[in-house]
């Protein structure tokens, strides 16, 4: 090979050396990127892989188990199934589609209507606008069933319908769309509607002025305002529509929906092969949509809030024939939803509904005799998941449309697939992901903070690996000798080590004990070592850092007499409620140690250059080496039976919504404004 070409072969990993270079350089920038691409690594993209990978080879129970094989995707050229299944295609898309479109639609409507039609009682429009987005995505299939089906108060009772053989009524993909839609706009409400109030409303004053009609403003002015967040609306509601399960499950009739083929092949006739080469096929339009809207947005700008002083935004529709138009068609969907909502609460109290509707409340006797600590832990976890979805998502967002790197596309893309899939599917991939350490993705993951890390010590690439070398060595030994009885007796085999053979195992206590006195000691060290100015919040930190290290090894002695005092109260309810809240006490100071590992070692990179050169190099391996032994002791990241990897699934299946919010939302915001508030 000549010269030229090996150089034609380099130039691209030179480029992405270069590139990462100039990425070091804000810290801010890389330890988001790091931390953000570490959660998509874990949770989306890591569990996604595994499952897809199980759509290639045959499983258990195959003649041919763990071999290579296509069989369920040449279902789609197989003569034998080929109509079947791209009926079944078909219907998704439509199903996805209809949904998109209309939830978008229906969304723009109430945003519109709030923003500029002066819509009274707007703070009770909000509040009961946003209902469906807290109540589970079946609640609406199942009130239209109540309402609107064979025995349906408004079919049967008071309309008196009978249905022929063969007429499905309510059940099909009519009424499917319907309650998508119904169960979905609420999120494209909210993200349009922030698009709404943040356009300059002098623009289109100014139009107005000079003789523009009030339509010709709207698609010239305000339509083209809004598309990254009609875009970002249209491509979440068709990834949430095409994910969705219970709805279809509900009301779906005789058609069936990808989701639903996905559903039965897992958990009916349990071919999780099956339903992971179905999960690949539902990922190909998402990808699709997802390229588009990405082609779509990215041709012009759509900057609407410049930093100049603007008017109010609000009023601006005062015809009354189009103002009232706008709220009469509002409120006939909110009372639609209100009408859905009470068929919910009449049912629940009714004894046996399209039978005796005398009423009965035993139900919620019921519900919360059994159901009171899956509630509280499920409204719990949903609680702790919101922000951490809000945050990243934040987060995702700024990196995708203000920054400039390479894959950041893939970056936003993957940020989608937490919600692109059946939960069913993500469910499994994170049993198969998390049931055992994946020590792969955990290795990566803190290879990449590690040399974040010691890329704040030293300059040069042979001494950051050098240092991280070192400390993992240091740090993975400590864990042997910690917890391996026979890799103990085979080291004290060595005549260097054998004076010290009587030295006992370290238990699980001692271990954090010695981990703790590590940051105590550096903290001591700050005060003499670090910068001037900087030595107190070094100190703070790293103090607060071991004593919630140390906290979890008490915390469950500090929780258990909540749960004895709420069985001494007695009754139905206290001893549910207080073993409810240790839990959540629990939860928050024993989080799984490789998590912790990764989270000390991003703070920890915000110190290292505020102490002097030399200590900054014995200091920065220590704590590296403290933190390699937190991150792999143990079953590094096996959540399974922990509710760890219920707070993560909430959480990535909120996250598109998140990222397409900030997306539509920084798209509308002029860069100048950010450069103009940094420091010269």
């Amino acid at each position: 090979m000549t010269r030229l070409a090996r150089s034609s072969l380099l130039d691209p990993l030179r480029h992405r050396y270069h590139e990462f270079k100039l990425i070091a350089r804000d810290p801010v920038l890389l330890v988001s990127l790091l931390v953000t691409g570490a959660f998509i690594l874990a949770f989306i993209v890591w569990p996604l892989a595994r499952v897809i990978y199980q759509g290639f080879f045959a499983g258990a129970g195959h003649e041919n188990e763990g071999a290579f094989s296509l069989e369920y995707f040449q279902y789609y050229v197989n003569p034998k199934y080929t109509e079947q299944y791209w009926y079944i295609f078909w219907w998704t898309m439509q199903m996805g589609f209809g949904a998109a479109i209309g939830s978008t639609a229906v969304g723009f409507l109430f945003a519109y209507t709030m923003v500029r039609c002066q819509m009274p009682f707007r703070s009770a429009v909000h509040a009961l606008t946003l209902v469906p987005t807290i109540s589970p995505p079946f609640a609406i299939a199942l009130a239209t069933i109540l309402l609107f089906g064979r025995s349906g108060l408004i079919t049967k009772e008071l309309l008196h319908i009978q249905y022929k053989p063969g007429e499905t009524g309510v059940y099909g993909l009519g009424g499917l769309i319907f309650v998508q839609i119904i169960t979905f706009f609420p999120v494209a409400y909210l993200i349009i509607r922030g698009l709404l109030e943040r356009i300059d409303p002098s623009m289109e004053e100014a139009a107005l002025a000079l003789g523009a009609s009030k339509w010709h403003i709207f698609l010239t002015i305000t339509l083209p305002l809004l598309t990254p967040g009609i875009a970002g609306s249209f491509l979440l509601m068709f990834v949430e529509s095409l994910a969705d399960l219970g709805n279809p499950i509900f009301i779906a009739g005789n058609i069936t929906v990808l989701s639903t083929q996905i559903w039965i092949a897992v958990n009916g006739e349990f071919n999780q092969q099956k339903g992971a080469a179905l999960s690949l096929i539902l990922l190909l339009p998402t990808l699709t949509v997802f390229l588009l809207q990405r082609y779509w947005v990215s041709r012009k700008s759509y900057i609407a809030v410049t930093g100049k002083p603007t008017g109010g935004g609000t009023g601006f529709v005062k015809e009354p024939l189009i103002r009232w138009t706008f709220i009469s068609l509002t409120f006939l969907v909110l009372a639609l939803i209100l009408l859905l909502y009470g068929a919910i609460f009449m049912g629940s109290i009714t004894k046996l509904w399209g039978i005796d509707y005398s009423f009965d409340f035993t139900h919620y006797a019921n519900a919360l005799d059994r159901g009171l600590k899956p509630i509280l832990d499920t409204s719990f976890l949903s609680a702790l998941a919101t922000p951490i979805a809000g945050l990243a998502g934040m987060v995702i967002a700024f990196l995708v449309v203000r920054k400039a790197f390479s894959g950041k596309e893939v970056l936003d893309f993957a940020s989608n697939l937490g919600g692109a899939v059946p939960g069913t599917i993500l469910g499994i991939g994170y049993i198969i992901a998390f049931i055992q350490a994946p020590l792969f993705v955990v290795f990566i993951i803190y290879l990449a903070l590690a040399y974040y890390l010691a890329s704040l010590l030293v300059k040069r690439f042979w001494g950051r690996t050098l240092i991280v070398f070192i400390a993992t060595l240091i740090g993975t030994s400590f864990n042997f000798l910690a917890t391996n009885e026979k890799g103990r007796q085979s080291l004290l085999a060595n005549p260097l080590i054998a004076p010290f053979s009587t030295a006992p195992i370290i238990e699980t206590q001692m271990w954090l004990n010695i981990l703790a006195a590590i940051l105590i000691i550096v903290a001591i060290l700050s005060l003499v070592f670090a910068q001037a100015g900087s030595r107190r919040i070094i100190f703070i930190t790293l103090i607060l850092m071991a004593g919630y290290l140390l906290t979890r090894l008490v915390i469950t002695d500090w929780t258990a007499p909540l749960v004895v005092w709420g069985k001494q109260l007695g009754g139905i309810y206290f001893p549910k409620i207080f073993a409810s809240l240790a839990g959540w006490l629990n939860l928050f100071f024993q989080p799984p140690l490789a998590i912790l590992g990764f989270t000390y070692i991003a703070i920890s990179g915000f110190m290292m250059e505020r102490w002097s050169s030399l200590v900054r190099i014995i200091v920065g391996t220590a704590l590296l080496a403290a933190f390699a032994a937190l991150t792999f002791y143990g079953e590094a990241l096996a959540l399974v039976g922990s509710p760890y990897i219920i707070l993560a699934a909430y959480a990535v299946r909120s996250l598109p919504a998140s990222v397409r919010a900030g997306v539509a939302s920084l798209q509308q915001i002029d860069p100048s404004i950010e450069e103009a508030s940094t420091p010269s």
